[in-house]
């Protein structure tokens, strides 16, 4: 009986010596994968958050650019109103460079699947508050670089069609501003 305990003995504690050790290994192997899942988890949260970031810029650039734009245009006119005409080739520069980076800003917002399309033609192929805003702004620019080719002031009719267009902008803007609004408050809830 001496001879089967010197030699069990032993053996028996050899395999509870594994049998830590591979529960251990287990453990060990356990903590790593939810430090990974938890690594996956943070870095995914990163990505999602950069990815807001971005979105968020895109949308206020586009707010900011289509105001910046629509400010061009009162500039313009305020300008020809007080003092009966303006320098219609600087403001054909200033707007051409608003209307380029409110567009750019419509066309960057894409990433984000908000799809304003417009033809090169400038025919609108999908309809909402951002086209009728980009369609007054620029039929606004136009009437204000004839006002100004012609060197003279608006007559009642077309000082009434102007101010009618000025709220036309007015209102699709303020409408582009709530959607984007509810978008930011989306993104950051």
């Amino acid at each position: 009986m001496t001879a089967a305990v010197a030699y069990w003995g032993p053996l028996h504690q050899q395999r509870e010596v594994a049998k830590q050790a591979e529960l251990q290994r287990s453990a060990e192997l356990r903590r790593a994968e939810i430090e990974i899942e938890a690594a996956r988890a943070q870095a995914e949260e990163a990505r999602k958050h950069l990815r807001n970031q971005a979105e968020i810029g895109r949308l206020v650039d586009v707010r900011s650019t289509l105001r910046a734009w629509e400010l061009v245009l009162d500039d313009a006119f305020l300008e020809m109103r007080i003092s009966g005409t303006f320098d219609v080739d600087r403001f054909r520069e200033t707007e051409q460079e608003a209307m380029a980076k409110g567009l750019r800003a419509l066309d960057e917002v894409m990433h984000d699947d908000w799809y304003v399309v417009i033809s090169y033609y400038g025919e609108p192929t999908f309809t909402g508050p951002h086209l009728s805003l980009v369609e007054s702004l620029k039929e606004c620019g136009e009437r204000i670089k004839a006002l100004g080719l012609a060197g003279r002031l608006p007559s009642a009719e077309e000082q009434e069609q102007l101010d009618e267009l000025r709220d036309q902008i007015s209102h699709a803007r303020g409408r582009m501003s709530e959607i984007i609004a509810e978008r930011l408050d989306s993104i950051v809830t």
